[in-house]
């Protein structure tokens, strides 16, 4: 019934927890399918050895939505999880959560679970997690839109489950997209009827201590992200997010007193929302180009 995707480059010693706490799952994938961009730290080997089908690219081939669809191709479950090679099952029950919603309503086309910092990481970025990855779970349909807005079409291809039927039927994930390959499909999916679920119960670890530089170059993608798909903002903009992400993070780290926090958190939005504005502008730029 379920086939694992994930894409690996140079996973290391996260890479081989995550192999490990899969085959202790109380659902067994039937496949795990591990699609290798051009390793140098033995990440395929590793695969291979634990019993993994095992797909190697070029490195310069990788593609977020490209990659992913070739995984569901090389698999026949009708039900395919993906996973990042660092989103670690946090419990035996990973799976089951994940796709159990989906087994219970046939108009699910993807199901994604739950982020938790990692016990190393900082307050930041815990809160962060926190905010976006909340402890209660969510059915997400047309009906969502007036209240969540574009936050309805969230969705993380970190930790997530969709529907082969459903999946081929909407032609899967744009091929050729920089990030947010997973936005982009749940928002398709929703449009067409159909739901996108969060199970707060499907839980991984999964976060990152990104410098301001990385942070910079993520933002960047999103900003040419969006100004390639504009459409996604009529439907609610990112300042509403960012004013509820200065809210609660104002709140929090106030009621912890962590007063310098505020100021990092500030610090690192001011960075996204400068980021986030070149990749828009370089994007438009560069469409003009291409014309």
């Amino acid at each position: 019934m379920i086939s694992v995707v994930i894409l690996t480059f140079n996973g290391g010693e996260r890479f081989s927890d995550l192999l490990s706490r899969l085959k202790k799952q109380i659902i067994m994938p039937k496949t795990i399918l591990v699609i290798d961009s051009g390793s140098r730290d033995g990440t395929a080997a590793r695969a291979q050895g634990s019993g993994c089908k095992v797909i190697r690219i070029n490195k310069q081939d990788f593609n977020h939505g490209t990659t992913r669809n070739l995984g569901v191709t090389q698999t026949d479950s009708e039900f395919v999880v993906f996973l990042t090679q660092d989103a670690i099952p946090a419990d035996e029950q990973m799976i089951a959560e994940l796709i159990k919603p989906m087994q219970t309503d046939p108009n699910i086309a993807i199901c994604y679970g739950r982020q938790l910092p990692r016990p190393t990481a900082k307050p930041l970025e815990r809160f962060f997690r926190e905010f976006n990855y909340p402890p209660q779970s969510i059915l997400k349909t047309k009906d969502s839109i007036p209240i969540l807005g574009l936050k309805t079409f969230f969705c993380s291809n970190s930790c997530s489950a969709i529907r082969r039927s459903i999946f081929i039927k909407l032609g899967g994930f744009k091929n050729n997209v920089i990030v947010n390959e997973d936005m982009l499909f749940a928002a398709k999916a929703i449009n067409a009827g159909y739901a996108v679920y969060y199970s707060s119960e499907a839980k991984v670890y999964h976060s990152h201590s990104y410098s301001l530089l990385q942070i910079y170059k993520r933002y960047f993608k999103i900003g040419r992200f969006f100004a390639d798909n504009k459409w996604l903002l009529r439907y609610g903009g990112i300042k509403h997010y960012g004013g509820n992400i200065v809210k609660s993070g104002i709140a929090t780290f106030w009621k912890e007193r962590k007063p310098h926090y505020i100021v990092a958190l500030l610090a690192e939005l001011a960075v996204k929302t400068i980021a986030y504005k070149f990749g828009w502008y370089y994007q438009l730029l560069f469409d003009r180009k291409r014309i």
